[in-house]
């Protein structure tokens, strides 16, 4: 038994060292400029799987949406899908079971956002200006083995929607809860 545990915690392990590679090596790529798949993606549609996702893998969590009509952007729709993946999981990692969520997509002038809210206990105002660093992690309590990942999510969050033509914010109250804001360019078809 001592042998199989120890097996599935060096398995564990390993996959989450292939994890931060992969983010590492896409953060690396980023900054070199390297270009992204390129094709129309309709952000409506990129949306809508990732909360159902989001649904299925956490059916306790209220999760409302907005996804009606279309916004299509010029990207690669993988990377896209990553960036709301991982904001999704933020809300997951960094708010309790239960605390209701909602996804949106809208379409403001020429630009599409993408918004991700959660009613969770928020972000205290000085981190807010550091939460898209790499590396960075809110709260120094989470150590390596707890449940915390490397603190690289919102960085390739930023670095993808940068790599798009884009820009995400957050606005966050403290007790109130938190809201990241991706703004992509759209299409000139669309």
């Amino acid at each position: 038994e001592a042998v199989g545990n120890a097996m599935g915690r060096i398995e564990s392990e390993g996959a989450r060292m292939a994890r931060l590679v992969d983010d590492l090596l896409l953060l690396a790529r980023t900054d070199q400029g390297r270009p992204l798949e390129t094709e129309p993606v309709d952000l409506v549609r990129l949306a809508r799987e990732a909360a159902g996702d989001f649904a299925a893998a956490d059916p306790g969590r209220p999760l409302t949406s907005e996804l009606d009509g279309s916004a299509v952007v010029v990207g690669d729709p993988i990377r896209l899908r990553q960036a709301i993946d991982n904001l999704l999981a933020n809300v997951r990692a960094h708010t309790p079971p239960g605390t209701p969520a909602r996804v949106s997509v809208q379409r403001n002038g020429r630009w599409a956002e993408v918004t991700v809210a959660d009613e969770g206990p928020g972000i205290p105002a000085q981190d807010q200006t550091r939460i898209f660093e790499r590396f960075w992690r809110g709260d120094p309590a989470r150590g390596r083995t707890s449940a915390g990942g490397a603190g690289l999510g919102l960085s390739i969050v930023d670095a993808l929607v940068r790599a798009h033509g884009g820009a995400v914010s957050v606005s966050s109250v403290p007790g109130q809860g938190t809201a990241f804001t991706v703004r992509l360019p759209l299409s000139s078809t669309s």
